[in-house]
């Protein structure tokens, strides 16, 4: 385990247990792996603080009936025998009733132990076959698929009153691994069944390099569509829209919900399907966000990824409450309080969670955000794509 990884492992263990010494039941164990540097490291981080800083106030506050939630963080570092090793310590040494994974990655590589061991898992953003009850008990989210939110995007495409009189061209641009890839023939049929004119793909190798990225560019200024749907990390889609306005490319970008966030901010007119509030939002749910963050650190800013983060241990401590009426408490209880969820609200947070026996995906529903004047400003309302 890095240095990085043990130091903040330490420093979520002690804001998360000793401000709460009248809690003397025992605590309600919770494991977390989630990334602090690489790909997905600057959202990762982001979400780490949310959840220790929901932490922190939910048991300041009295914990979860009187029980501490205890969240023991390590850092994803996306090695192979590190990623084991840590799951084994949360498996084995902590015996967690709840698994947290930022990285779909990660949950991919899991996946076998997460079934043999029977750990209820809630995966950041996870591909849509793993919704399927059938085939993966234990997996959960709070957020809906990718492949849903693609198809939200879509269908706020096509319903633009520019493209009454045509087919709008779209074409899907990402990076060339699971991420980029496992949603796209899905997407693309539902697109073309909905009045879209889909055009080729434009994978990057290395979405890190320049210049893969405009070699991607190059490619798609021939074809000229009229959008491009941007599935990559929010720092890579800066890196790549920056190149974009830099080669004045008239086409409109609509990002994924990992590509869109604060980080966007200087490209105002740049769109993103998110089902995730951004951090300040005027709703419900953020007001004690709000207090937390002015109590704790008034100077940081922060991105949605730290109201995912929130709005996360939000969803476990409902469930943990749920649960604990229980006389044994239990992993198994864990996953069927999971399975109870219908219409739960955060406040806005997240939309409202709805998951079933048959069908673990939370929600189907995302607003659409549009950058205006540096901020992350609602578009439209909520839209629905059916179960």
């Amino acid at each position: 385990m890095k240095k990085i990884s043990l130091s903040l492992f330490v420093f979520s263990i002690f804001v998360i247990t000793f401000p709460e010494i009248g809690l003397s039941q025992r605590a309600l164990d919770v494991g977390a792996l989630i990334p602090f540097t690489g790909r997905w490291g600057d959202s990762g981080r982001e979400c780490a603080k949310g959840m220790l800083d929901a932490g922190k106030w939910l048991n300041q506050r009295g914990g979860v009936y009187g029980r501490r939630l205890q969240i023991s963080l390590i850092d994803d570092t996306s090695q192979a025998a590190e990623t084991v090793a840590a799951f084994r310590k949360l498996n084995e040494a902590d015996r967690v009733l709840l698994l947290y994974l930022y990285s779909t990655e990660t949950g991919l590589a899991l996946l076998p132990n997460i079934q043999y061991h029977r750990i209820p898992t809630l995966i950041s953003s996870f591909p849509s076959h793993l919704a399927n009850p059938g085939k993966y008990p234990y997996i959960f989210s709070i957020t809906p698929t990718p492949l849903d939110l693609s198809k939200i995007a879509m269908r706020f495409i096509s319903e633009r009153s520019e493209f009454k009189m045509k087919k709008p061209k779209v074409v899907f641009v990402g990076s060339a691994d699971h991420h980029g890839k496992h949603l796209l023939e899905d997407v693309k049929g539902f697109a073309k069944t909905i009045g879209i004119d889909i055009g080729p793909d434009f994978l990057i190798s290395d979405p890190s390099s320049a210049k893969s990225i405009l070699a991607a560019l190059e490619a798609m200024k021939s074809y000229k569509p009229d959008f491009a749907y941007l599935s990559l990390s929010s720092k890579e889609a800066s890196w790549l829209l920056k190149e974009a306005k830099a080669m004045g490319l008239p086409t409109k970008w609509i990002c994924s919900m990992r590509a869109f966030d604060e980080n966007l901010a200087a490209f105002d007119g740049v769109l993103g399907v998110q089902p995730i509030s951004p951090f300040g939002e005027d709703i419900p749910g953020m007001a004690e966000i709000k207090e937390a963050h002015r109590r704790w650190h008034p100077y940081d800013s922060h991105t949605l990824s730290y109201v995912e983060g929130w709005a996360t241990v939000q969803v476990i401590a409902e469930a943990m409450g749920r649960a604990l009426p229980e006389y044994m408490l239990s992993r198994e209880r864990v996953k069927g309080v999971l399975e109870g969820f219908k219409d739960y609200v955060t406040g806005g947070l997240v939309p409202p969670v709805t998951i079933t026996p048959k069908d673990h995906r939370p929600s189907v529903e995302s607003r659409i955000f549009v950058v205006k004047d540096g901020k992350l400003s609602r578009q439209t309302s909520f839209i629905f794509i059916a179960r």
